[in-house]
């Protein structure tokens, strides 16, 4: 018996690898097998696939979304307005797929569509800011500066590399600055030359396995780096290692709360999950189990003895 009645697939034409020639042939067999009633919906730019989710979502129980992490971003802002949302299935295919990989969905189309559909279903959090939502990240200074200097051409041809590209070149040209920080109620000051709100563990591929970092734990957690020397970004980089605790970092200011804004002596341009259209000041509020998705079953090996 089918696990859905009414599923949609909804793909952005135009966001990377997710093409009529790729999505259909890997993903929809899944799908279909899963699904009573399957419906196929591509479109050709953002605003049609935002136009797209919110004509198209509110009798179904399963929305499958084919991209990259913008194209996840659009369809979270629609999602997260509905007060019965169906369940959201990620299926990756764009450059980074940073929320994929934080839910440890497979990076192969195929693979991803035959995981999710046998999957379990989990609470996510979200995270309302300015009035709009991101689900993965929001970020200023270095990583925000990272992303508008990539070259769109590199970008195309190189892929994730394009990311390290740029961030080498932007590193060079960073010069700290005041972040202004209230979280649940307490202020404080650092000098950093850029500040992460994380909800989920992957930024430009590059993850962080801490048990700190849930996007199910009610709490955001926030970074500030204070400089682009070896030394912090060394310390940056070890994150990934999974004994390695934010309490160990001389270079790197770690905080948690639900209720936090930061503001700037100048203002300063946000990257929310790889799109960049707001600016500081940020008031930032945590959505706890705002979103149900689907993620794949745990492996033994994740499970603790």
């Amino acid at each position: 018996m089918p696990r859905f009645e009414r599923s949609i697939l909804l793909y952005n034409g135009a966001a990377g690898a997710a093409t009529t020639d790729t999505v259909i042939p890997l993903a929809v067999p899944a799908l279909a097998r899963a699904s009573k009633h399957l419906e196929l919906i591509q479109t050709a730019s953002p605003e049609e696939f935002e136009a797209a989710c919110r004509n198209s979502c509110n009798n179904a129980d399963a929305l499958f979304v084919a991209g990259g992490d913008g194209t996840v971003h659009i369809a979270v802002q629609v999602l997260s307005t509905m007060d019965a949302p169906p369940v959201l299935g990620i299926l990756p295919s764009g450059t980074c797929n940073d929320f994929a990989r934080t839910l440890e969905i497979p990076l192969l189309l195929d693979q991803a569509a035959e995981t999710l559909v046998a999957g379990d279903i989990q609470d996510i959090d979200t995270a309302q800011i300015n009035h709009r939502i991101f689900l993965n990240f929001a970020g200023l200074g270095l990583i925000t500066d990272t992303s508008l200097n990539i070259d769109p051409d590199l970008k195309e041809r190189y892929g994730k590399i394009s990311y390290f590209m740029s961030a080498l070149q932007t590193m060079r040209q960073s010069i700290p600055f005041p972040i202004h920080l209230e979280i649940d109620g307490v202020q404080s000051v650092e000098e950093g030359v850029a500040a992460l709100i994380m909800n989920g563990k992957s930024i430009g591929t590059h993850m962080f396995p801490m048990d700190s970092i849930s996007p199910s734990d009610g709490l955001l957690d926030v970074f500030i780096i204070q400089s682009s020397t070896l030394t912090a970004i060394r310390e940056w980089f070890s994150l990934a290692k999974p004994d390695v605790t934010p309490d160990e970092l001389e270079h790197i200011a770690h905080f948690q709360g639900q209720h936090i804004k930061i503001w700037t002596d100048e203002e300063k341009e946000v990257d929310t999950d790889g799109e960049i259209y707001l600016k500081t000041p940020l008031d930032i509020q945590i959505q706890p189990k705002k979103l149900q998705m689907l993620v794949p079953k745990p492996s033994f090996d994740s499970i603790p003895e």
